[in-house]
C-alpha cells in the first residue's frame, strides 16, 4: 500500500545557493533552533545577517525534516492573507488581511525557551578551571556584562515592522544615522578609532500588535554537517555531488519507548528539542532494563546511543531512522550520567590522538627540563624559553606581574602588571600565554584544537582543548618562571577612562602597545586572596603576613614584597571599580542570576554541598582589564586586518521577550521597564533594587529578562554589516577574545591575526574572511555544544545531591503558563524547570484556561488533604499532610510552595511538584 506523503521534496543545492547569492528576497541560509515541545515552533536567523529578524519556522511539516541546530535554506511564506490554507494556523506569529494578530504572551514564550540555555551555571569543581569570571562570555545567564558567553538564549520572536530584504526596517530607513563618535561618554570610556553606525534603538513603548507582521516560512534544502571541521556546509561547491556521498550523521543518546503495536521501538532523545527517532527492525529492549525504573529507588533504563544519517529521512517518512542502535550506559549515577552527556553534545573527546602528543613533543623538547620535585625522589618536568625565543621579544621579566586566579586553576592564561605615571595615569598590562608560538597552523595539533575547539568544564572533571604539556606547563604563567606571552599594554586614567584629558591627539601612538614578551610572574594569587588584600584584612604593614590569609604558596617571589604586591591590587582595584561604575553608567547591562557551587565526597562523585558560588570585587577586578585588552585588540584587528578580525558580536535581546516582561512587571506590580537600550534596561534595574523591598521580585524580573537574551557569537568582520559588530551587553562597537587561548580556539586565531597586522603581512594570512568566518561558526557550535555539557553535568550533580538531600518545601515563582505544563524558577537552587500538570491529577482537580485578556491562567484545587511532596512525620510522601487552602490561581510571578527531589528515571533529573501557596 503506498504511504501517505507526509513532507515536500526538497530543492537542490545548486538552485538554493543561486537564489540566496543573487540576492533573492524571498530565501534565506541560517541554523535552525527547535523549541523544544512537540511539534514546537523554530527559528532561524539569516547567517549573514541579510534580513534584520528572525524567521519562524511554525511547524514539524514546515521544517520539513531538519532538526535542531542544523543549516538550512528557508522560503519565505507570502506576507498576503497568512498565505491560506495551512498558514492560517501562524495566527500566533503573523497577521495578514484583517486577521489581527494574536500576541505571543509571556506565558507561552516562557513556557517555550529552552530552559537550560538560559544561563550558566558553573560549579566550584569547574572554577578550577573555569577560568575567570572575565568569560563574560562564558557566561551572560549569570552575568550579561561578563560578555557572553555563556547565559544567552537564542530563541527569537522579535517583531517591530515589515522586514525586507538586506536588513532593511521599512520603519528605519528614513532614519538619521548615529554613529558612536557622537557618544562622548563612550567617547571617554571606550576612545573608538573607528567610527562605526549604531543600530537603531528600539522604541520603549510596545509597537501596534495589529500592524506588526513577523515572517514565516518552510525548509526547503538541509545542508548537511561536514566532516571537515571549520568549512561552513554553506561553501559546499554546488557543482559538486561530493556532498551526497558524505553521508553525514548525528549521534543521538537517549530512552526506549514501544509503539502501540508492540513490535517497533522508538528511541526518545535526552534533548526534547529533537524529534523521536524510528529504531531499526528487531530492537527490543530485554536486556535495556536494571530494574522497573518506576520505583525512585535508582533502578533505571538504559540509555542508549544511535545514529542518524543526513538524507535518510525519506519524505513519506513520519519519524527519521535511526541506525546502530546500541546500549551506552545505564542512569542516575556520576559515570553513566556523565558518559551520556559526552556523546549528547560531541564532546567526547577521548585522549590526544599520538600525532597531536608527537606535535607538541616538537614544540616544547627545546625549552624542557626535569627538577626533582621536593623530598621526592621523582621528578617534574619544567619548561624555560630559550635565547633564540626571546629575541625580538619585549622583555618584562623584571616588572611586578602577577596572576589572580580560582583556587584550583592549573592552566593560568592571564597575568597583569600595573605602574603609576607621573601625570597621574596608570600603565596596564595585560599579558597573555603565547599559545600561538607553539601551535603552528595546519599542525596535528593545530586541527585537533579546532575540532575540540573549547576546553569543557563539567563539575568533576575537565576535558581539555589542549594536551597537558602546552596547557599546564609550557602555557601555563606559572609563578617564578619565565614564560613567553603576548601582552597588550595601555595607559589610562584613575578614573577609569580611557581618553587623554586635554589631549585628543597628541601621543596618540604610543598609548597603546601590542607585541610579544617574556615575563616572569612573581605571584600565583587566588581570587580569595586578592580580596581580603582589597579589603585591608592583610598587607597592612605587619611584619609577618597571616598566612590564612595569603598562603604561603601565594606570597611573592623573586624579591618582590608583600606590601608591593598588595599595593598594585589595590590600586588595579581602585581603577577597575571606577571603570566598572563608568560602564554601567554609560550602557553596560548585568543580569546577575545564581550560579551554584557543588563540593564533592571523597569519591569525587558524592555531592556533599550545593551553595551559591560568590563573586567578590577580586572578579570584577580581573573582568575589567581581560575586557579593556579583549576591546583594544578587537579595534587593533579592525583597522589593521579588516574584513579578517574576528569579531565576537552579541546582537540584541528577543524583542517580543523583553516586552513581554514590561507588560507582565506593569500589571503584577507595576513597575515600568524601560527597555530602549541596554543602557536604559539597567537603569531600570537598578531603580527597581532601590524601591522594591523583596529581593525574590528582583530575581524573578532578573530570570524573566535572561530567557529573551540571545548568545554572543563569533564572526568574521567581514561577513556582516558594521552595525552588526556591536557587543550589545558591554554597548561597545566591537569586541573579541583575546584573554584565553588556553581554552579558545578562537583566542588562537586572534593572536595570529594580530601578530599579522604587527608584521604588516595580513594579505598573506592564510584564510580568507569567509574561512575565518567558518571558522567562527564552528567554534559557536562547540562552544554552545560545552556550555549545555556544563549545564547538565551541574543538573546532575544536583539531581544526585537531591536525591540524598530532598526539599519537601521551597520557594518557588511561576515564570510562565503553557497548556499542559508551567515554568516555576526556584531562586534557591537558581535553576527554572518545567511542572507537568498531569503528574499533579491524583491530588489537584487542575484547570487550566485563557482568561478574559487571553492570558493563560492555572487554577489547581486539592482533591483531599493528601499533597504532593510533603512528608508526613513517618517520612511517607502525602500520607497524611494536611492543606489549608481551597484554591490557588497560578500566573506569571505567582509565588509557591514546592518540593524537589530527585526523577530516578533517565535521563536524571530535577523534579519539581507544587504543594501549596507560598505562605510569607
Amino acid at each position: 500500500r503506498k504511504k501517505k506523503i507526509e513532507y515536500e521534496p526538497h530543492a537542490d543545492l545548486a538552485t538554493c545557493l543561486e537564489r540566496y547569492t543573487s540576492g533573492d528576497p524571498t530565501i534565506l541560509r541560517g541554523k535552525l533552533r527547535v523549541m523544544p515541545a512537540r511539534n514546537g515552533a523554530a527559528f532561524v536567523t539569516c547567517d549573514r545577517g541579510s534580513f534584520s529578524r528572525d524567521v519562524v519556522i511554525k511547524d514539524e511539516k514546515c521544517r520539513n525534516r531538519a532538526l535542531d541546530g542544523d543549516y538550512v535554506y528557508v522560503e519565505l511564506m507570502p506576507l498576503d492573507g497568512v498565505g491560506g490554507g495551512d498558514d492560517d494556523d501562524t495566527s500566533g506569529y503573523e497577521n495578514g488581511g484583517d486577521n489581527v494578530r494574536k500576541e505571543i504572551t509571556i506565558d507561552e514564550f516562557m513556557e517555550n525557551l529552552k530552559l537550560d540555555d538560559g544561563s550558566n551555571r558553573p560549579s566550584a569543581a569547574a572554577e578550577s578551571t573555569n577560568k575567570k569570571t572575565n568569560d563574560i562570555d562564558d557566561e551572560i545567564g549569570m552575568n550579561v556584562d561578563f560578555e557572553e558567553e555563556e547565559y544567552l538564549i537564542e530563541d527569537d520572536v522579535a517583531i517591530e515592522g515589515k522586514t525586507e530584504p538586506h536588513g532593511k526596517n521599512s520603519d528605519e530607513v528614513e532614519e538619521e544615522v548615529e554613529m558612536w563618535h557622537d557618544d562622548d561618554a563612550q567617547m571617554s570610556l571606550w576612545d573608538p578609532v573607528v567610527n562605526l553606525r549604531k543600530k537603531p534603538k528600539r522604541s520603549s513603548k510596545s509597537q501596534d500588535n495589529d500592524s506588526v507582521v513577523q515572517r514565516s516560512g518552510k525548509v526547503i534544502f538541509i545542508i548537511p554537517p561536514k566532516s571537515n571541521v571549520g568549512k561552513l556546509p554553506s561553501e559546499l561547491n554546488p557543482s559538486s555531488e561530493d556532498y551526497r556521498k558524505e553521508f553525514s550523521t548525528r549521534t543521538i543518546v537517549g530512552t526506549l519507548t514501544k509503539l502501540p503495536d508492540g513490535k517497533r521501538y522508538l528511541l526518545v532523545p535526552n534533548n526534547k528539542s529533537l524529534p523521536r527517532f524510528m529504531c531499526p527492525q528487531g530492537t527490543n529492549e530485554e536486556n535495556s532494563e536494571n530494574g522497573s525504573g518506576e520505583d525512585g529507588n535508582g533502578s533505571a533504563k538504559t540509555l542508549y546511543r544511535a545514529i542518524y544519517t543526513y538524507g535518510s529521512w525519506h519524505a513519506t517518512n513520519k519519524w527519521p531512522p535511526c541506525k546502530n542502535l546500541t546500549p551506552l550506559c545505564g542512569s542516575c549515577n556520576v559515570e553513566d550520567e556523565t558518559k551520556a552527556l559526552l556523546v549528547e553534545f560531541d564532546v567526547d573527546h577521548g585522549d590526544f590522538p599520538p600525532k597531536v602528543l608527537k606535535d607538541v613533543e616538537q614544540s616544547v623538547k627545546s625549552g624542557r627540563f626535569y627538577e626533582k620535585s621536593g623530598s621526592s625522589s621523582e621528578e617534574d618536568m619544567g619548561w624555560k624559553p630559550t635565547e633564540e625565543m626571546l629575541r625580538g621579544r619585549r622583555d618584562y621579566r623584571n616588572h611586578r606581574v602577577f596572576t589572580i586566579d580560582p583556587t584550583t586553576a592549573r592552566d593560568l592564561d592571564d597575568a597583569l602588571h600595573i605602574t603609576p605615571l607621573p601625570d597621574g595615569r596608570v600603565e596596564i598590562g595585560v599579558h597573555i600565554a603565547d599559545v600561538s608560538h607553539f601551535i603552528q597552523p595546519d599542525t596535528a595539533v593545530d586541527e585537533e584544537a579546532l575540532r575540540r575547539a573549547t576546553t569543557v568544564y563539567l563539575v568533576d572533571r575537565v576535558i581539555p582543548m589542549l594536551p597537558r604539556p602546552l596547557c599546564e606547563i609550557a602555557c601555563s604563567l606559572n609563578e617564578n618562571v619565565e614564560r613567553l606571552a603576548f601582552s597588550v599594554v595601555w595607559r589610562m586614567n584613575m578614573d577609569g577612562t580611557l581618553s587623554k584629558k586635554g589631549e585628543k591627539e597628541k601621543c596618540k601612538k604610543d598609548e597603546i602597545w601590542y607585541g610579544r614578551t617574556v615575563i616572569k610572574s612573581c605571584s600565583r594569587l587566588d581570587y580569595a586572596t586578592a580580596q581580603n588584600i582589597i579589603d585591608g584584612k592583610v598587607a597592612t604593614g605587619e611584619k609577618v603576613v597571616d598566612e590564612t590569609l595569603w598562603p604561603k604558596s601565594r606570597q611573592p617571589t623573586g624579591g618582590h614584597t608583600f606590601d608591593e604586591v598588595a599595593a598594585d591590587v589595590r590600586l588595579m582595584h581602585k581603577v577597575a571599580m571606577a571603570r566598572r561604575k563608568l560602564r554601567f553608567e554609560n550602557g553596560a547591562l548585568a543580569l546577575n542570576g545564581i550560579k551554584l557551587a557543588f563540593q564533592l565526597e571523597e569519591d569525587g562523585e558524592t555531592p556533599k554541598l550545593c551553595a551559591p558560588y560568590p563573586i567578590r570585587d577580586s572578579n570584577r577586578l580581573i573582568e575589567e582589564f581581560m575586557l579593556l585588552a579583549n576591546y583594544l585588540v578587537a579595534q587593533r584587528l579592525i583597522t589593521h586586518a579588516h574584513g579578517r578580525a574576528l569579531l565576537r558580536n552579541h546582537s540584541p535581546p528577543i524583542e517580543l521577550g523583553l516586552q513581554n516582561v514590561v507588560e507582565v512587571s506593569k500589571a503584577s506590580f507595576n513597575f515600568d521597564i524601560d527597555i530602549t537600550s541596554s543602557q536604559s534596561l539597567q537603569e531600570s534595574l537598578n531603580r527597581l533594587c532601590r524601591e522594591c523591598d523583596d529581593e525574590l521580585i528582583v530575581q524573578s524580573v532578573t530570570e524573566s529578562l535572561m530567557t529573551p537574551f540571545r548568545p554572543a557569537e563569533y564572526i568574521a568582520a567581514g561577513e556582516l554589516d558594521e552595525a552588526e559588530w556591536r557587543h550589545f551587553a558591554l554597548n561597545i562597537p566591537y569586541y573579541t577574545h583575546f584573554t584565553s587561548p588556553i581554552r579558545r580556539y578562537p583566542d588562537v586565531i586572534v593572536h595570529r591575526l594580530l601578530q599579522a597586522t604587527l608584521d604588516d603581512n595580513v594579505d598573506e594570512f592564510p584564510q580568507n574572511s569567509s574561512e575565518i568566518h567558518a571558522v567562527a561558526s564552528h567554534c559557536n557550535g562547540k562552544k554552545m555544544a560545552a556550555k549545555k555539557a556544563q549545564e547538565r553535568s551541574d543538573r546532575v550533580f544536583l539531581s544526585l545531591y537531591l536525591k540524598s538531600n530532598p526539599i519537601s518545601s521551597a520557594l518557588g515563582v511561576c515564570l510562565g503558563v503553557g497548556e499542559k505544563t508551567f515554568t516555576v524558577f526556584v531562586p534557591s537552587l537558581g535553576m527554572s524547570t518545567r511542572v507537568f500538570l498531569e503528574e499533579h491529577e491524583d491530588v489537584f482537580d487542575v484547570n487550566a484556561f485563557e482568561d478574559s485578556n487571553g492570558k493563560r491562567k492555572i487554577v489547581i484545587r486539592p482533591k483531599t488533604n493528601v499533597v504532593p511532596g510533603m512528608q508526613s512525620d513517618d517520612g511517607v510522601e502525602g500520607s497524611s499532610s494536611s492543606s489549608s487552602w481551597k484554591s490557588l490561581d497560578i500566573g506569571v510571578f505567582t509565588k509557591l510552595e514546592v518540593s524537589c527531589f530527585c526523577k530516578a528515571q533517565p535521563p536524571i533529573d530535577v523534579k519539581v511538584m507544587v504543594v501549596g501557596p507560598w505562605k510569607e
